[in-house]
């Protein structure tokens, strides 16, 4: 018996203080092949804004967005997601894009021994009011 990997699926809901608190959609994830693309390292580079708008376009299932005027559901089609306001569209793209790198971001383990500890922290840092007075 063999291993049947379900396909990706990406929730997205935007929760309060979020500016779109109650916008949620449904995206399918990318091949491999897709997602290198994507971040600009497959055989196609298609890591621009706007590649990443349409691929987000094309991998929309399902979504709440209703038509500001007349209510009605706003169709799932690359042309509608085109057609709706850029700051809505380009803040679905970058949470399906956090959804797609989602299995990479994740936090190492606390066991995990690889690496350096962050500078960051050992950094002093002042306003720079403070520093532009001396």
């Amino acid at each position: 018996m063999g291993y049947r990997h379900k396909a990706k699926r990406i929730n997205v809901r935007f929760e309060e203080p979020h500016d779109y608190a109650g916008f949620e959609a449904v995206l399918r994830g990318k091949s491999l092949a897709g997602f290198l693309d994507l971040q600009g390292i497959g055989e196609v580079d298609k890591s621009s804004l706007g590649e990443q708008l349409r691929e987000m376009s094309y991998s929309l299932i399902s979504w709440n967005l209703e038509d500001e005027i007349t209510g009605e559901p706003v169709p799932v089609t690359p042309e509608a997601v085109m057609g709706q306001d850029q700051d809505l569209m380009i803040a679905l793209a970058a949470a399906w894009m956090d959804g797609l790198l989602g299995a990479i971001k994740g936090p190492l383990e606390t066991t995990s021994t690889d690496g350096q500890p962050s500078p960051a922290a050992s950094i002093p840092m002042e306003p720079l009011s403070e520093s532009l007075a001396s």
